[in-house]
Order: C-alpha cells, then sequence, then structure tokens
C-alpha cells in the first residue's frame, strides 16, 4: 500500500542523521560551543559560508565540512548526496530558526499575515518548475528569507533537497520518474503547499 502521507521525511531516515542535522543547525547560532573537544564559532561559520556562490562553493568552508563528517556517521553519502548537501547548507545559512511545527512545503503556503501565503502561488510554481540545482539554490533561499523569523522546518527541506537532486539526476539520465507518485517531490511539496494554502 502507498504511503500518501506527503509530509513525513523520505531520504533522511536516521534519527542519529536528523539530530546531527539540527545540532549542526543550532550550532550556526552560537559564538562559542565546544564540539569534540574543540571550540568552535558557528556564527563565523554562518557569515563564511553565505560568502560562498552557491551552491557548490559552501564545499570547501569548514562549516560544510562539520555537517559532512556528522551525517557520515550514520548515513551514506553519495556524488549526489554531497551535491545535495552543498545545496542544503547553502540555503540553510539564510535560516533564522528551526519551526518543526509543520513541513517546509506547507509553511510556504501558510498565511502569516493576513489572507495571503507566504510565498505566492506564482513564486511556488516556479520553484516547482525549476530545472537545475543552481536556480532551485537560489529560489530557495528567496522563499526562507521571506520565512524570516517565522522558521523554517530545517529536517523536512534537507528531506526535499536530497529528492529533489534524485529526481534531477533521473531527469538527466532520462529515466523514468518514480512510480509512486507520493515519492515524487513535486506531488509532495504541491500536496503540503494547498494544505496551508486552501485553508482558513
Amino acid at each position: 500500500m502507498l504511503n500518501s502521507n506527503t509530509a513525513v521525511l523520505c531520504r533522511i531516515l536516521h534519527p542519529d542523521a536528523q539530530k546531527a542535522l539540527l545540532d549542526w543547525f543550532a550550532t550556526l547560532s552560537e559564538r562559542y560551543e565546544c564540539k569534540d573537544g574543540k571550540r568552535v564559532n558557528g556564527r563565523a561559520w554562518r557569515a563564511e559560508l553565505k560568502r560562498m556562490a552557491p551552491p557548490y562553493g559552501v564545499m570547501i568552508c569548514e562549516g560544510h565540512d562539520a555537517l559532512r563528517q556528522a551525517l557520515l556517521k550514520h548515513m551514506r553519502l553519495q556524488p549526489l548526496d554531497e551535491m545535495a548537501l552543498a545545496l542544503f547548507v547553502s540555503v540553510a545559512v539564510h535560516i533564522k530558526s528551526h519551526k518543526a511545527n509543520i513541513s517546509f512545503a506547507a509553511q510556504l503556503g501558510e498565511k502569516l499575515k493576513g489572507s495571503t501565503s507566504c510565498v505566492s502561488g506564482l513564486r511556488f510554481e516556479r520553484l516547482q518548475k525549476t530545472s537545475d540545482p543552481e536556480t532551485f539554490c537560489q529560489l530557495l533561499i528567496q522563499a526562507v528569507k521571506i520565512r524570516g523569523t517565522e522558521g523554517v522546518n530545517v529536517l523536512s527541506l534537507a528531506d526535499g533537497i536530497f529528492l529533489w537532486m534524485e529526481e534531477w539526476q533521473r531527469r538527466e539520465n532520462h529515466q523514468p520518474e518514480f512510480r509512486n507518485p507520493f515519492e515524487r517531490n513535486c506531488i509532495r511539496w504541491a500536496n503540503e503547499y494547498l494544505s496551508t494554502s486552501r485553508g482558513k
């Protein structure tokens, strides 16, 4: 039976990998933190990562490598996953806070002030139709900046990026889409976005 719950994670499933992602994100707001007996300045990481050309410029930074090493303890990273991770890091450094109440795509449809969605239907459609990682990254950065202090579901965002990159590679290699429609990122995100944008 197909799992039609489009809010659940489908790529980053190991609880320790999820914790590593959230711990890394929390570190970005800390000036002084001890990790593995080493003093870390997460704010300096964030500043350096923001200066890099997205999405792949971050791969040479200490902050990116710290997350990569933490994840490798709990999940394998294929070359495509390395690209997805760089894209995630490029976007995550622009997130103000982690908010896990609903999925990332649902947060984009959320009505924060008045009756309009946080991210307009037109902007969301552009995000959905993106065909290359660089543009996808830029549009995600814009989306999380619009969310501002309302925060973003960091795990849901990361999971969606990893899935989007898989789909992108399949398109590039002229492979068919996933047979399960609920495994397709565009369907998952559309369902989640509409769940809040069409609500009261």
